[in-house]
């Protein structure tokens, strides 16, 4: 287990309870640092790589499935299972699109999709739970850790197309997720300017597009998130998103990558809700 800055007792209650997990504690190094800590502490002696978030938990049958999954079709280089909510049971997650010419990047959250039962070709994985087949990490490289934190998956998720590679989505693997319970959700901090932040980095990378062009690309894909978060009628959120969507914006003009100082603490929580 990678820590990644925790400051409460996780450390202490794993080392103390399961002595037989290795756990790794350092500096936060965003979610791309923390995955890819792990894999070079993993070694090579492996098929694939299982990414879990810390506040997600898997079903008994979950791992064993994806793990078929890339057994039955050499060509999916991440598969992802379904992520439902601890509390409702609704699905959030059935697979997700990753289109940079409409900028779609929407999740599927179909039940009649879940309920098929097939594995499929998908646009993106999800972070929060996902199996690497290690020949298609190797083909393409570690998740890029300059994005500290949202988007890199699906920085890496281009990187794999781009090989010809494909993402998998396995609607009988299931695993419960509680979203955002480390930063906050739409319309903190945190969220807002990295997310803003990254999701231009990544359609500049990918469509060739200069900062600026990026900007005008993106923009109406923001502000359809600010209405958003206004429909809601939660006008501190809204305020904290525009300046920090707009903090985002700037640094993104500036080429900033990576942890950005003075932003809120990210927490993580220290235990899954029952």
């Amino acid at each position: 287990m990678v820590d990644n800055g925790s400051s409460d007792t996780t450390v202490e209650i794993i080392t103390r309870h399961f002595p037989n997990i290795e756990v790794y504690a350092g500096v936060n190094l965003g979610f791309a640092g923390g995955c890819n800590r792990g894999i070079r502490i993993a070694g090579a002696d492996f098929a694939a790589y299982f990414f879990l978030n810390p506040d997600a938990w898997v079903t008994p049958e979950c791992l064993d499935r994806l793990t078929r999954s890339l057994d039955e079709d050499a060509t999916f280089a991440v598969v992802s299972p379904t992520i439902l909510d601890p509390e409702s049971g609704l699905v959030q997650y059935a697979g997700a699109f990753l289109d940079f010419e409409t900028m779609n990047f929407g999740v599927v959250t179909s039940p009649e999709i879940v309920e098929e039962g097939t594995p499929r070709e998908t646009g993106r994985p999800s972070g929060a739970a996902m199996l690497v087949r290690k020949t298609s990490l190797e083909a393409v490289g570690p998740m890029d850790d300059s994005y500290f934190l949202y988007w890199e998956e699906c920085e890496w998720a281009a990187r794999f197309h781009s090989l010809g590679w494909k993402i998998g989505y396995v609607p009988a693997a299931k695993v419960f997720h509680t979203p955002s319970h480390s930063t906050g959700g739409t319309g903190s901090k945190i969220y807002e300017y990295y997310y803003t932040r990254n999701v231009l980095r990544l359609v500049s990378e990918f469509k060739n597009m200069s900062r600026l062009e990026s900007i005008l690309h993106v923009s109406p894909f923001i502000v359809r998130r600010l209405r958003m978060i206004s429909s809601r009628r939660h006008m501190k959120r809204l305020i904290d998103a525009v300046r920090f969507d707009t903090l985002g914006v700037l640094d993104f003009l500036r080429g900033r990558a990576g942890h950005r100082a003075g932003l809120p603490p990210i927490s993580i929580p220290s235990s899954r809700p029952e």
